[in-house]
């Protein structure tokens, strides 16, 4: 699948996505920043969100996340995407459960589909500091 066949609408990170009764999607604490209480730690349960348009067929997706200065993968997810026809908005919605994260710093979320480069979302760890 080249760029050209699909759009690239979103990839964002959240506490939690909402579907309303109306079809609409809730994001709910959207965020680029992790406050854990300690490094290495566990942060509480997340969501990755992404959205495509004029996508159609079967796709492999995954998403992987790695430490920015070691280039250290610590989450790697995916699936199958698939698409009946171009004219739907598709949406993956994966949650995060007991992601450890083994230092602070910077993070970068990647989104491959069939093995290419779609989009990235950098989100930082830290500790809060001692007053």
């Amino acid at each position: 699948m080249s760029e050209r066949e699909y759009a690239f609408n979103a990839l964002l990170l959240a506490d939690k996505v909402i579907t309303e009764n109306n079809g609409k999607k809730g994001l709910i604490g959207i965020f680029n920043m992790l406050n854990l209480s300690q490094v290495p730690g566990t942060s509480p349960s997340w969501m990755i969100y992404a959205s495509l348009s004029n996508v159609t067929g079967s796709h492999e997706v995954v998403f992987n996340l790695a430490h920015d200065d070691s280039g250290v993968v610590i989450l790697s997810v995916g699936g199958e995407l698939n698409a009946p026809e171009t004219t739907a908005e598709v949406e993956v919605i994966l949650p995060i459960q007991n992601c450890r994260f083994p230092r602070e710093g910077r993070y970068t979320l990647t989104m491959k589909i069939d093995g290419s480069y779609v989009a990235s979302r950098v989100v930082t760890v830290r500790t809060p500091k001692s007053e």
